[in-house]
């Protein structure tokens, strides 16, 4: 941040305060000549200093300026001393005095400007903002690289991505961040560029080998069409894009939607509900919220009535829908999450268009699966039929694939209805499956730590609880930390802290420093329900699935308890977990999953579209300041879209 104030309109030349006989200079000279090489003085020095105009008598009337009340200072001193070689004014010495020490505060003030500034987005990428305040509503900067030609646009994403338009009648639950110091500030910036530059190389990757494809082959340079086949990367990664800086990137991915973003070019085909909801529409949906671009919105509202096609049950949607309604099929069965993870962007939606049908839609999913009952309180099984009243008893509990994001939901819709409404149905029925989760789920090691749980999944007959986790559960340390915040439930803050502890040495275990996608471990006590983690290994790699393919989930959980609480070991566990992304899962084109998180270079060759979406964000905003994406501003979907609370 620089200094700059009106330049003088027609600056004079001081009387000098010296006669420097030696250097034989005129009594004329001026004060910015002689006092050129101060460290105090800037180019534009002249503009912080009055002007003078000196005449033959010696004396002087001062011209209009900032300081012009120092004249007084500048008139004759009958007290002089003169000697053969000086002649010296006492009154003119101290003058000087006064204006060096204003210079002197002035450059300090400059200086702790500077320091007070997070360069996170500076010189990092031509189309990024020079300065990103570290005080966590400080003033926009207002220096853009001059290389990104639409500068209002600029200042306007920047000042969305920090909340601005956002507000709500909830508590603030982030940490209240103090003053980063100078060495702090350094080494977050340094972690916050070499993520940014990881996210580039990715981006890079697929621009080159898979632009408006799904997925770039980030070692053979190929691509795949696994999410409908329209770009599924693409529109993941818009809102990554803006939030990271990337304000020509963001256009070149804008004007694709615009011109070659295409659900009709095989109307028959059946495209996936879940996938299509938090990647597609909650994409559209966070990047409209966070530029304004009309475009993003038309899409995301034509997606959402060709999605609603779905709906050919009473209430439930099928896992299936196709672009042309009478080719939808029928269904009996329904998946948990698929059903119950429509909420938050149905909802913006219908706030967005005005247009209410959409919420109308997913409020009765959640009403009809309110009156269902269970042998677990609030722990649904993962197939579910569209009847009403209906009762579960034989069934295993998990949240992890195929629940997982329905009990994220419960919670993150109310916070985007504000609490208002009918969110207490949604508020009821977490805070019963979140009890559940505690009681029948968590199992600690039976060595008698405290630090660290597993979340096993439970047979709803006998109640018994296997120490079995998939990556997919490790969001629930985030979740579990923002309900005890909303909620006052303190010893939901503590289990979040250890399912995620939990998560995380399941990383510090393996060969290459990456979770593995399922953990088996051994059978403790089953009367107290605990397991027992392997000495070396942790957990039971012979019956374990040991890939890893990119997954946010830890690091999702990590970020959400650094925002809540401040602990810096978090960061440094998102850092491990970047420095081991590096070492084993980049390539020359872009970033792979692995077969086996232990055996070092196996690349399975693919880069699902969440790596951008999710996993590199959630990195990203762990290392920039607690005003990017707030979560006292922003709901974030189960694919890390963040949608505005208004």
């Amino acid at each position: 941040m620089s200094i700059t104030s009106p330049r003088s309109r027609n600056p004079g030349s001081p009387s000098s305060y010296v006669v420097d006989i030696d250097a034989e200079l005129s009594p004329t000279t001026t004060l910015a000549s002689k006092t050129s090489n101060s460290p105090f003085t800037s180019p534009n020095v002249d503009d912080h200093l009055p002007s003078f105009t000196s005449n033959s008598r010696g004396t002087t009337s001062a011209g209009r300026g900032p300081l012009a009340g120092f004249q007084q200072l500048f008139k004759s001193n009958p007290s002089k001393v003169i000697s053969g070689r000086y002649t010296i004014n006492f009154r003119q010495i101290l003058s000087l005095v006064c204006i060096v020490a204003l210079l002197m505060l002035l450059w300090v003030y400059a200086t702790v400007s500077r320091a007070g500034f997070d360069l996170g987005q500076s010189d990092l990428d031509s189309s990024s903002l020079r300065a990103e305040a570290s005080s966590h509503r400080s003033p926009i900067p207002s220096i853009y690289d001059n290389n990104y030609e639409n500068q209002a646009v600029a200042q306007d994403r920047y000042e969305r991505v920090r909340g601005k338009g956002c507000r709500t009648s909830l508590q603030k639950i982030q940490f209240n961040f103090p003053k980063e110091t100078v060495e702090e500030r350094t080494l977050r910036e340094q972690r916050l560029k070499q993520v940014r530059e990881g996210f580039a190389h990715a981006w890079n990757g697929y621009k080159k080998y898979a632009w408006g494809y799904d997925e770039v082959r980030p070692v053979s340079g190929g691509h795949r069409s696994s999410f409908n086949g329209w770009g599924a990367t693409m529109v993941d990664s818009l809102d990554t894009l803006i939030i990271m800086g990337f304000n020509k990137e963001f256009d070149e991915a804008l004007d694709w939607v615009k011109n070659s973003f295409d659900m009709s070019k095989d109307p028959v085909a059946q495209h996936q509900f879940f996938e299509t909801i938090i990647r597609y529409m909650g994409g559209f949906l966070s990047a409209y919220d966070l530029t304004g671009e009309a475009a993003l919105l038309e899409k995301a509202e034509m997606l959402g009535n060709h999605v609603l096609n779905a709906f050919q049950n009473e209430d439930f949607p099928s896992s299936r829908f196709t672009i042309q309604k009478s080719a939808n099929p029928t269904a009996s069965n329904f998946v948990l999450a698929e059903i119950g993870t429509i909420q938050l962007e149905f909802s913006r939606l219908s706030v967005l268009t005005k247009n209410s049908i959409y919420q109308e839609k997913a409020y009765k999913v959640v009403e009809k699966l309110s009156t269902f009952t269970s042998g677990i309180p609030g722990l649904l099984p993962m197939y579910i039929q569209d009847v009403k009243g209906r009762h579960y008893s034989s069934y295993t509990a998990t949240v992890g694939g195929m629940t997982d994001s329905y009990y994220e939901y419960l919670l993150k819709e109310w916070i985007m209805m504000n609490g208002k409404g009918g969110s207490a149905l949604y508020k009821q029925m977490y805070e019963v499956a979140a009890k559940s989760v505690a009681d029948y789920m968590a199992m600690p090691p039976d060595d008698g730590s405290k630090d660290y749980v597993v979340l096993g999944t439970v047979s709803a007959d006998t109640k018994r609880a296997t120490p079995e986790m998939e990556h997919l559960a490790c969001f629930m340390g985030g979740t579990l930390a923002m309900g005890s915040k909303y909620y006052n439930r303190p010893t939901d803050l503590t289990l979040a802290k250890q399912v995620t502890e939990g998560c995380y040495l399941t990383y510090t275990h393996s060969e290459t420093g990456l979770g593995p996608e399922r953990m088996v471990f051994s059978t403790g006590d089953s009367a107290d329900r605990t397991f027992t983690p392997k000495p070396k290994t942790f957990y039971d790699r012979s019956v374990s699935d040991r890939r890893y393919i990119l997954r946010p989930e830890t690091l999702e959980s990590l970020w959400v308890l650094y925002r809540l609480t401040g602990d810096k070991s978090y960061q440094e566990k998102a850092w491990n977990i970047f420095l081991a992304l590096e070492k084993n899962c980049r390539t020359e084109i872009a970033y792979s999953g692995l077969n086996d998180v232990d055996k070092i270079g196996s690349y399975d060759d693919k880069m699902e579209s969440f790596f951008l979406a999710e996993t590199m964000k959630y990195l990203y905003l762990m290392f920039s300041t607690p005003d990017v994406i707030s979560l006292d501003d922003f709901v974030l979907n189960t694919e890390a879209h963040p949608f505005r609370r208004t």
